[in-house]
């Protein structure tokens, strides 16, 4: 009697299996259709209007003038006075750096700078007494070469009267023109003298030249070593750390104006080909939607997305700064009268794919639908429905051979 209510059991719960096998095979599948929940799937309508082309990227804010500050000598990090984010004023100093070395050559390069105007003053002086020697030479012989002269006519008077020989005249005579001669050679000689200290002066004057610049040298190296930023704005990066030994041409600090700022746009590579130079574009900030126009677009390709240089206004919120992340919708070019539906999964530009379309109870049919550009989320039907028909834009999976969805609650 047990066993026979136990076969008896297993036979009602057997039948239930079944039942239950079967019902749930006929609410999937029944031939070519499917059954489907209506709370699984999202019907869109297509419509008809204005269509934008718009293409959704994300980035960050980036200072329109940057400044790059590198090291311009080796050095420790002494002092840093400033970290990100911090506004600057274009004296600001952002931090120091220290080199002993620099201080020295600073030190020597003064006392050559000191010692070559020295010598100069030595040479001046020298040249001084040298030229007053050479023009007392000269005095002294135009004195003599003039009483010479005079001497010369007062024998010649003399001679007349027989009171003085004709020789001793014509020796008088000699010596006048001899000292004629050597007054012109002293002169000459006086001239060449100042040539000579000019050019003496000028090469001193030179090496006084080339010590200043190599002083200055020196002395704009070691106020290099005083980091300032440049420009007015903010101070956006810092990769340096106190006591770090730096290199020359390593960096120290980046400096952004807080004016003047382009967001700095990932769009995906497929959708770039939508965006001009000029395009507009709304900005999110996180602190209000902002306007702005596309003007670059690079021409490189990276990690599947495309990058897009935004210009923003001039006068924005202070609260708006560089270096944000940042949403943008890019507007392209705007066609009337097309017919669009949001995206369905697995659909991209320009594709032909099968739909389902709902007709009537809740019933969708598979139909073949030729689609065109892409705009944000929705895209452009080409051929195959009519502003005001429905389809299925996402579901479960459904198989390759059903043609009738049904929908059911």
């Amino acid at each position: 009697m047990l066993r026979s209510k136990s076969f008896l059991a297993y036979g009602l719960i057997t039948g239930a299996s079944f039942l239950l096998l079967l019902s749930g095979w006929s609410m999937g599948f029944s031939g070519s259709r499917q059954y489907l929940n209506l709370s699984d799937v999202s019907i869109a309508t297509v419509t008809t209007g204005e269509f934008s082309q718009k293409v959704t990227g994300y980035g960050v804010l980036q200072s329109k003038d940057q400044r790059l500050l590198t090291a311009t000598s080796m050095g420790i990090v002494d002092e840093i006075r400033l970290r990100p984010g911090a506004e600057v004023a274009s004296d600001s100093v952002i931090l120091t750096i220290k080199n002993p070395e620099l201080e020295v050559a600073l030190q020597q390069s003064m006392t050559n700078l000191n010692s070559a105007k020295t010598e100069l003053r030595k040479l001046q002086f020298e040249q001084r007494r040298e030229q007053l020697s050479q023009e007392s030479q000269l005095s002294k012989l135009m004195s003599e070469s003039e009483m010479a002269q005079l001497l010369v006519e007062a024998q010649e008077s003399l001679s007349e009267t027989g009171v003085v020989s004709g020789i001793e005249v014509k020796k008088t005579r000699l010596q006048a023109k001899h000292l004629e001669r050597q007054l012109l050679l002293e002169q000459e000689r006086l001239e060449q003298l100042t040539e000579v200290h000019k050019e003496q002066v000028q090469i001193k004057e030179e090496e006084i030249e080339q010590a200043l610049k190599a002083w200055l040298s020196a002395k704009q190296q070691l106020e290099q070593m005083v980091v300032r930023a440049g420009i007015d704005g903010i101070l956006q990066r810092l990769p340096v750390n106190l006591g770090q030994s730096v290199a020359i041409g390593d960096e120290l600090a980046l400096v952004g104006s807080k004016d003047g700022l382009i967001a700095e746009i990932k769009v995906p590579q497929l959708q770039a080909n939508l965006v001009r130079i000029g395009s507009t574009a709304e900005i999110d900030t996180r602190h209000g939607l902002v306007d702005g126009q596309v003007v670059r677009i690079d021409p490189v390709v990276e990690n599947g997305a495309v990058k897009v240089d935004i210009q923003l206004p001039e006068q924005l919120s202070d609260a708006i700064r560089p270096m944000q992340t940042v949403d943008a919708i890019i507007f392209g070019q705007n066609r009337s009268n097309i017919s669009s539906v949001q995206k369905p999964l697995g659909v991209s530009k320009d594709m032909s794919l099968d739909v389902f379309k709902l007709i009537a109870n809740n019933t969708a049919q598979r139909i073949k639908v030729q689609f065109g550009q892409v705009s944000n989320n929705n895209i452009e039907v080409i051929s195959g429905l009519r502003a005001g028909e429905k389809i299925i834009v996402s579901s479960p999976d459904i198989d390759a051979d059903v043609e009738i969805v049904k929908l059911v609650n």
